[in-house]
């Protein structure tokens, strides 16, 4: 349970997050701006980690390397540009609806790739929280009949905006079982956040030298609340993530990071007020209710394996 738990805590420093990023974006900062600050503050931060783990980063097989730089500079860096960019194309509920999609990814590459076995009772219980994603935007997806899906009219625009979202799913719910197949390898966890950073940084920087028109100055409170973002939802944030992943499989865990709609809109009702709806108290209780579900029919399997040891 404490797995589940680690990374339901993630969730909840990532909707903190939202209460800094949203503003960042609306006074004009550039995603890749914000982005590339989080990063360098972040690399600094962990560098005693990158220093104490260099022999780990040093005796790094193919595969394993390959694993680490897709979590940081595809997962970390061109997944969270992704998405941030396909707003900029489609209606937001268009995008955060596919971005539901993430969760199937992740669980037909653990399955392929991990050997984690699509068990019934994980089924039932992946249904619940699906459902219960659904349900808490039911509202949005029923207006989305009367309002605009594509900002643009042209059919580029139209598969640029549903390409950038599906190159963040595909990056994200692959950046989660390629974490968990290196704590499969023994990695420790503070090695995967230091490297995922490092080379979540090695992309983001030439891109920031190919855009250096969209970078602009940032006065220090700006500077001071996106180094605050890097702290919270970077480094607490994927300590506690990366720690979760070494005890619960992928498929649990990218079931247990549709959470974080339940604590984003729960940060919204206690700190700026805004009522929760029924269809958010409902779906939000079918997630927590479905992840709790897995986890105790995972603990329950464990000890009827232990039984049968035993016997």
């Amino acid at each position: 349970m404490a797995g589940t738990c680690f990374i339901m805590i993630a969730c909840f420093t990532w909707a903190l997050d939202t209460l800094i990023r949203y503003p960042l974006l609306g006074a004009g900062y550039a995603t890749l701006q914000i982005v590339l600050i989080e990063h360098l503050t972040l690399v600094l931060l962990v560098s005693p980690m990158l220093w104490r783990y260099r022999h780990v980063f040093r005796q790094l097989s193919l595969n394993n390397f390959l694993c680490l730089f897709f979590i940081g500079g595809v997962g970390s860096a061109l997944g969270t540009l992704a998405f941030t960019e396909a707003f900029h194309y489609l209606n937001p509920t268009v995008v955060i609806l596919l971005q539901k999609l993430q969760p199937l990814v992740a669980i037909v590459l653990a399955y392929a790739y991990l050997n984690e076995r699509i068990e019934a009772g994980f089924i039932r219980w992946a249904i619940v929280i699906l459902s219960g994603s659904l349900v808490m935007l039911w509202p949005d997806i029923q207006s989305l009949g009367e309002v605009q899906w594509h900002y643009g009219s042209d059919s580029l625009s139209v598969l640029t905006g549903y390409g950038y979202t599906l190159l963040a799913v595909l990056a994200w719910g692959a950046a989660t079982v390629c974490g968990k197949y290196l704590s499969q390898q023994q990695m420790h966890p503070n090695a995967i956040m230091s490297g995922r950073f490092m080379a979540g940084l090695w992309v983001l920087l030439p891109l920031a030298l190919l855009q250096t028109d969209s970078l602009m100055p940032m006065p220090a409170v700006d500077l001071s609340l996106a180094i605050a973002m890097a702290l919270l939802s970077g480094l607490i944030g994927m300590r506690f993530y990366y720690q979760g992943l070494k005890t619960v499989p992928a498929q649990m865990a990218t079931l247990a990071e549709l959470s974080f709609p339940v604590f984003a809109a729960a940060i919204n009702w206690f700190a700026l007020g805004m009522g929760l709806t029924q269809y958010q108290i409902i779906g939000g209780l079918m997630l927590i209710l479905g992840n709790f579900g897995l986890r105790l029919k995972a603990f329950q399997r464990t000890d009827s394996k232990a039984v049968v040891y035993q016997s």
